[in-house]
């Protein structure tokens, strides 16, 4: 079995396949302080509730934007799970060209949603990620990730907007999470959520639209993914498909396609 860890800035999200079939999920919160050992006891009890075994674990495959966990996470395959590990970054083979003009600077979760949708449908794709930041990216049909938009989350946003109005009171952030029935906010509450929820889902129209339209494909499929892709994907009429796990599909494509690899 592989286990897929998509290390993000709030979320670590880990994955647990049997082939290509992505069997469980699980979520934390990131730590940066975090140590292989903490890593590994959250593990080990999400394992046992599913009845899975470390032993079963043959290969682990990471994408991470924290530098401080990424070689905590890969401790994990040598301590624990006694297997072969990759860490996936600008310089690892992923299936597509890179055009960014400095391709170092590329964070692996782009990469890793780039090559899942263009292996998925084989056309010229525009993906949004919603997590801490916004990012919209984009992929010719040919198999080239040709760069994107990168933009500042909802929830850091919302925190800068709490911080810098002292007398506006801070909404939770389930409450946040949710669409108003009306632009028209009728109290504190539904104003922020009308501002955060559906601004943000004007900003992300314009970044598909201006995408879209520099792209110039005849065919392009339109994705959204990340934890607030299902709240705010529903307002932005160009996103033809929600993939809450396109990133984890791209650490298993990833993987297979580097397994065998002398370095591994």
């Amino acid at each position: 079995m592989l286990l897929a860890l998509d290390i993000g800035n709030t979320n670590i999200v880990a994955g647990l396949f049997n082939d290509a079939n992505l069997q469980h999920t699980w979520r934390i919160a990131t730590r940066r302080q975090c140590t292989c050992d903490e890593l590994a006891t959250f593990l080990k009890s999400t394992f046992e509730m599913a009845e899975i075994l470390f032993s079963q674990i043959d290969g682990l495959v990471i994408s991470s934007v924290v530098p401080s966990l990424t070689p905590e996470a890969e401790k994990l395959a040598q301590k624990y799970f006694y297997c072969a590990s990759l860490i996936v970054n600008s310089q690892t083979d992923i299936g597509l060209k890179n055009a960014y003009d400095n391709p170092r600077e590329v964070g692996a979760d782009r990469l890793v949603n780039g090559i899942a949708a263009w292996s998925k449908y084989q056309k010229a794709c525009v993906i949004a990620d919603f997590g801490t930041a916004t990012t919209v990216d984009a992929v010719s049909k040919e198999g080239t990730y040709l760069g994107g938009a990168l933009a500042p989350g909802i929830h850091i946003s919302a925190n800068a907007l709490f911080d810098a109005a002292a007398k506006l009171p801070r909404v939770e952030r389930l409450e946040l999470l949710e669409a108003p029935a009306s632009a028209l906010g009728k109290n504190t509450m539904h104003s922020v959520q009308a501002g955060i929820i559906f601004g943000y889902a004007g900003l992300v129209k314009e970044l598909m639209s201006r995408c879209l339209e520099e792209l110039k494909e005849t065919e392009i499929v339109t994705i959204a993914t990340g934890g607030l892709a299902e709240v705010i994907a529903p307002l932005v009429p160009q996103i033809q498909h929600i993939e809450p796990h396109l990133t984890l599909d791209g650490l298993r494509l990833i993987w297979e396609r580097n397994k065998n690899k002398p370095e591994r």
